[in-house]
């Protein structure tokens, strides 16, 4: 097979020896001619090779140019020796090295004279390279700095001292020596682009064809040099001024304010908007507003990026500015309307949730904050104004998502505020199914006389029949951490005293809700409202809720309260919480202290035909689950003889996220016979007669060169001798058993350390002799329990769990 060329021929060792003699006979033929001839004629071939080299330089040669110039460098070298030699003593010594560096530094200069000296580099890619000045000496503003990934060249907008602002450059800015014209790069991850600006014409040039500057190093008004990528090659660049322009693509700037900005932006100026009202002759205006100067703000550009209006109520001033897009809400009488605003003298603070109510022999006011969530309540986040009916006006709202930070318990609750990824169940494989969560939405109704809470009514999301559920506010709790509210969906008014929290079915028929409850008690009573039926189901099991998640096939998903740990205590499986929460009906106190870390577990609630029922946290396996497989199962043996639990399985991240590729570990098992292990991988399968069972583990080989790799091993528990049989060596990556008869055990291993769709995997076979020929560990028998010498000392836990389940699986 014929290799590419890489650019370069191969030289032999013989030529290179050749071309190196060569350099160094024209490196000191002159140094040696110039110090031996008498110094009249050292000095004329010193002049020769100055004209020379201007002769070159003039007629645009400049590689002979370069190559002359090194040999100048030479012979005044050797004319400098010459001058030592006329001198005796110490005398010629000083004279020497006085006429070398004289005569360096002339050359250095005439170099410099003839545009042969190379630039100084430029301000460099990463911005770090200070202020930036005008050739007049005026600073150019730079703002807007972002980067390419994560320390990468950077790029931002800059400001002229004559209002031009170019948008999206690089850091590295050259001006031309007359002044005119302004370069810069464009950074990009692909090809780098490159832009010129003129700033007699304001005129932008997009040069379509330059070569790739990183950085800009000098600009003579005719040629530009610059490099590229200075971290690598750092290759030089050049280009001349009329090639770039040739084939540029030019724009105008527009006069925009004190600005000058591209017609791409000055396009996205806002236009005079019309709200007619829906009666009467009031009308209301939205006029394009720009403050007085734009070049004084920090950003310039951020009321243009946020572009906003003036609203004019027959022909006066509000002093009100309206954001683009945002919408003005009449009342129907067309006497009175309600928007978001702000005043025009808070132009530079931003824009906030402010709504402004403006009546008929009222004029202009702001309404007072009309909501204020309450400590153990959910947020509710408000958003634009809807409607506007006699003395109240309704906004957009909706309650965040409290969501565990790890995947099905946690220890705290992320206030989420946007549709969100969570698990909507497994496959058969164990192996996680997404879902998406929405946000619940409502619509808060408050009154207009500044009462806040008081007579405030949320609209709720409709049924399925078209019923809109309401909650009318009633009082504040005792302990000041919850509202009890009145619902009524229609005509129904539902008994009781409600919490804010709630959930809609996906079915639109049921609506869960959390009952109120005054102190000692904490909200404890999940109820959920059958619109079709017109009934009430409860959950007989009180749940100190902490939140509702989700309602979705007929099971509620929530968050609720079981413990709390210790800062600096360490979570695991057989302990997640030192302190057990005290029963939900006298757990207020409990759920309102702080200092500790509460252990919240979600629990799925289950809607029956007559009642709720509380699913459990474990699944039942019906095939053996692979290395991925999410959550707490139990898989029975054939027969019905044995059964395995698996539990406390997590992610290596330990979060919240899916990451349904992602392989599972440290997970506790327990089997109906008693058996205890701990630090597995959810990858098992039970033997044909129900005595094996084959386990995975998964661990990190930690190579200090390389890194860290992932590795399997394989483990086969004996329920009936009650040893733990270890294979030394790793089996592979992301096993996935597929039988284990008399004759051994199948399975296939992977090529990546996660699953990969494509990745049907290598099979391997292990015989039953092979297995029982590992290295076997005894289990010691601890009470009822059968254990590894490692989990001895934890045997207080192993005690504790509740493990009532495997009872049908117990041999009687």
């Amino acid at each position: 097979m014929s290799l590419s060329s890489s650019g370069h021929d191969e030289k032999s060792l013989g030529r290179l020896l050749l071309e190196l003699c060569v350099q160094l006979a024209l490196t000191l033929l002159p140094i040696i001619l110039c110090a031996m001839l008498p110094l009249p004629l050292s000095a004329a071939l010193v002049l020769l090779h100055v004209l020379a080299l201007g002769l070159a330089a003039c007629t645009g040669r400049e590689a002979l140019a370069r190559r002359i110039s090194a040999q100048l460098s030479c012979a005044m070298i050797g004319f400098g020796i010459g001058v030592g030699r006329l001198l005796p003593g110490y005398w010629g010594i000083f004279a020497g090295i006085a006429a070398v560096f004289l005569g360096l530094a002339s050359v250095a200069a005439w170099e410099r004279r003839l545009g042969l000296a190379e630039p100084e580099p430029g301000a460099n890619a990463w911005g770090s390279g200070g202020p930036l000045l005008t050739p007049e000496g005026e600073p150019v503003r730079s703002f807007n700095w972002g980067e390419i990934a994560m320390g990468g060249p950077a790029w931002c907008d800059h400001l002229l001292p004559d209002g031009v602002v170019l948008e999206g450059l690089g850091s590295s800015l050259c001006f031309s020596s007359d002044g005119r014209y302004l370069a810069a790069p464009i950074p990009s991850r692909g090809e780098w682009g490159l832009v010129i600006f003129d700033r007699q014409l304001r005129r932008l040039h997009h040069c379509t064809n330059a070569p790739q500057f990183w950085e800009l190093d000098a600009f003579d008004g005719e040629v530009l040099r610059g490099r590229h990528s200075p971290l690598v090659s750092n290759q030089a660049v050049v280009a001349r001024l009329d090639t770039l322009l040739a084939d540029a693509r030019s724009e105008d700037f527009i006069a925009v304010g004190d600005l000058w900005l591209s017609p791409d932006r000055a396009a996205h100026l806002p236009a005079a908007r019309d709200f007619p009202a829906p009666t009467g002759s009031h009308r209301l205006r939205g006029v394009p507003h720009l403050p007085g100067t734009l070049r004084e703000l920090d950003n310039p550009l951020a009321p243009l990026a946020n572009p906003a209006c003036e609203l004019v109520l027959d022909d006066e001033p509000s002093g009100l500015l309206l954001a683009d897009g945002e919408a003005v809400i009449w009342r129907e009488d067309g006497k009175a309307l309600v928007c978001r605003a702000r005043p025009v003298a808070e132009l530079e603070r931003g824009w906030s949730n402010d709504c402004w109510l403006w009546a008929e022999g009222e004029g202009w006011r702001l309404l007072d904050e009309p909501w204020q969530s309450l400590e153990g309540e959910p947020r509710l986040n408000l958003g634009a104004p809807l409607r506007l009916d006699g003395r109240r006006t309704w906004r957009a709202a909706y309650l965040d998502y409290a969501g565990t930070d790890r995947l099905g318990f946690g220890y705290g609750l992320y206030s989420i505020h946007g549709d969100s990824e969570i698990l909507a169940g497994v496959d058969e494989l164990g192996r996680a199914l997404a879902g998406e969560h929405r946000l619940t939405q409502l619509c808060l109704g408050v009154s207009l006389d500044g009462a806040g809470r008081s007579g405030a009514s949320l609209e709720l999301q409709p049924m399925a029949n078209g019923e809109v559920p309401r909650l009318e506010w009633l009082r504040e709790g005792a302990d000041g951490r919850q509202g009890a509210f009145a619902c009524r969906i229609g005509d129904w008014l539902l008994d009781g005293e409600w919490c804010l929290d709630h959930r809609v079915s996906d079915c639109g028929r049921y609506l869960a809700l959390v009952a109120f409850a005054e102190a000692p008690a904490a909200p404890h009573r999940l109820v959920v409202a059958d619109v079709r039926e017109r009934r009430l189901l409860a959950l007989e099991r009180p749940l100190a809720i902490a939140r509702l998640h989700d309602f979705r096939e007929g099971i509620v998903s929530l968050a609720h309260v079981l413990g709390r740990l210790p800062e600096g205590c360490e979570s695991n499986p057989l302990q997640r919480f030192t302190e057990a929460a005290p029963d939900a009906r006298r757990a207020a106190a409990f759920m309102a202290a702080g200092g500790e870390r509460f252990y919240y577990e979600v629990a799925r609630v289950a809607v029956d035909p007559d009642a709720l029922r509380l699913v459990p946290t474990w699944r039942l396996a019906e095939r053996p689950p692979v290395a991925n497989a999410l959550g707490d199962f139990v898989l029975p043996a054939p027969g019905g003889v044995d059964a395995a639990w698996l539990f406390g399985c997590e992610n290596r991240f330990a979060d919240s996220y899916l990451r349904e590729q992602e392989p599972r570990m440290g997970g506790c098992l327990l089997t109906a016979s008693g058996c205890a292990i701990a630090d597995l991988g959810p990858a098992m399968i039970w033997s044909a007669d129900g005595r094996f069972l084959a386990l995975t583990r998964f661990g990190e080989y930690h190579d200090p060169r390389a890194g860290s790799h992932p590795l399997w091993h394989l483990l086969v528990l004996d329920t009936h001798e009650h040893r733990l049989y270890r294979c030394a060596d790793p089996i592979g990556l992301m096993p996935r058993f597929e039988g284990f008869d008399g004759e051994g055990l199948c399975m296939r291993v992977h090529a990546y350390a996660h699953e990969v769709e494509d990745d049907a995997g290598e099979p391997r076979r292990f015989s039953l002799d092979e297995l029982l020929a590992l290295r076997a560990e005894p289990l010691r028998r601890e009470g009822g329990l059968w254990l590894p010498d490692a989990e001895r000392e934890r045997i207080d836990l192993w005690q504790h769990l509740d493990s009532t389940h495997l009872d049908p699986w117990r041999a009687p």
